[in-house]
């Protein structure tokens, strides 16, 4: 006679299992919460976009999650029409949306931000798995526009979800108003033209 047992199935949160860190960008632009496994950068080498990095966690193999935060001045005046053109930039233009549009979900910068959630193939990934995709845009009253991507592989993607989430909630604006880019700040002085 076997006797079973029933248990109920404890739900994972990643958010409680990992130490965290807190980054400070060296102008002063931004301050977040990132776990102290994962790894950092420039999102974007070659913008000089005032914030604009990215924080990654490598699992085995191609699995892998990331977050990735951007501010520049925005071309948009339309939060939505701002989260929708991100699709666009998506390395893969067979995405299904899970969940369109909406706004009020989130906030960057105490601004109301619209988010939005996709996935597709990663078609640059090896083995071509599945990328669960979350983009989250705001649009501040100086016309700067900021993205929050969270994207990765399926499992990962789920599984760090909670993670996430922490990080959103902690990214804070530290300086009110970006006076410059980085690009500007190294430039020489350069000569009058004459008139």
């Amino acid at each position: 006679m076997a006797i079973f047992l029933i248990l109920p199935v404890a739900h994972i949160n990643a958010s409680g299992e990992v130490g965290w860190k807190m980054f400070k960008e060296k102008n002063g632009n931004f301050e977040i919460k990132y776990p102290s496994n994962w790894s950092l950068g420039k999102y974007y080498e070659d913008l000089s976009s005032p914030i604009n990095m990215y924080f990654l966690y490598q699992g085995k193999g191609s699995a892998y999650a990331q977050l990735t935060v951007y501010a520049d001045e925005s071309l948009f005046s339309n939060i939505s029409e701002l989260v929708d053109t991100q699709l666009t930039f998506l390395n893969n233009e067979n995405y299904k949306v899970l969940q369109p549009v909406q706004c009020g979900k989130y906030t960057i910068k105490n601004i109301t931000a619209c988010d939005v959630f996709v996935t597709y193939k990663g078609l640059v990934t090896e083995g071509k798995p599945t990328i669960k995709e979350l983009i989250i845009g705001a649009i501040d009253e100086a016309g700067y526009e900021y993205i929050i991507e969270y994207y990765g592989t399926e499992k990962l993607y789920d599984y760090f979800l909670p993670v996430a989430n922490e990080m959103i909630n902690s990214f804070n604006i530290t300086k009110s108003g970006f006076s410059g880019s980085e690009a500007e700040e190294g430039l020489p002085d350069l000569p009058t033209l004459p008139s």
